[in-house]
């Protein structure tokens, strides 16, 4: 379990199957993923579970929960580059009642805690729609700077969008995370 202020994250589990497979056959919440938007069905939702528990470790997903151990999303690292040291971010939080709220940064927050500090990720890096004006706000928030776009990226509602491309460096991430450590060591 990686602890985070509002929420932990924890391990795939097919406990869950049934909330995963509601979650992305949600048109809301999918809706700014990027890729193919088709429903899919539950077993296809095991098999994508299965891969995750055995595959190479390019990749790490885990569930939100929060602090009362509901799970409420999940996010990861859709690819890690060991050799390079950077790693990309994928999240997706299902349940609505906990938008806006303050969950998904600090899952955030909890995931690249444990990219720089446990990983040895010297990058983190994620893609966004400009339309997802939520999540770009949460991004920077959470310290993620502007790194580029690439045009005409997606297709998304019958026209090519672009994707903005943000990421944060560890000497940027320890900047902004220390200084809040050392505000809350002195209260």
């Amino acid at each position: 379990m990686i602890r985070g202020k509002k929420v932990d994250l924890v391990a795939l589990t097919m406990d869950y199957l049934h909330l995963y497979h509601r979650w992305f056959n949600d048109p809301e919440v999918t809706d700014m993923l990027g890729g193919l938007k088709l429903p899919f069905s539950e077993g296809k939702e095991r098999e994508w579970i299965e891969r995750q528990l055995t595959e190479k470790e390019d990749n790490r997903a885990f569930t939100v929960l929060t602090k009362k151990g509901k799970p409420i999303g999940n996010i990861g690292f859709n690819h890690i580059d060991y050799r390079n040291k950077h790693a990309t971010v994928g999240i997706a939080l299902g349940e609505k009642d906990y938008w806006d709220k303050g969950y998904g940064g600090d899952a955030l927050v909890t995931l690249m805690r444990f990219g720089f500090e446990e990983l040895g990720m010297h990058k983190i890096e994620l893609e966004v729609s400009p339309i997802n004006k939520r999540a770009i706000a949460c991004y920077k928030k959470c310290g993620f700077v502007l790194e580029g776009c690439g045009r005409e990226h997606d297709f998304y509602r019958g026209r090519y969008t672009d994707i903005l491309r943000m990421g944060i460096l560890k000497n940027e991430w320890e900047t902004i995370y220390r200084k809040e450590e050392l505000v809350r060591a002195r209260k």
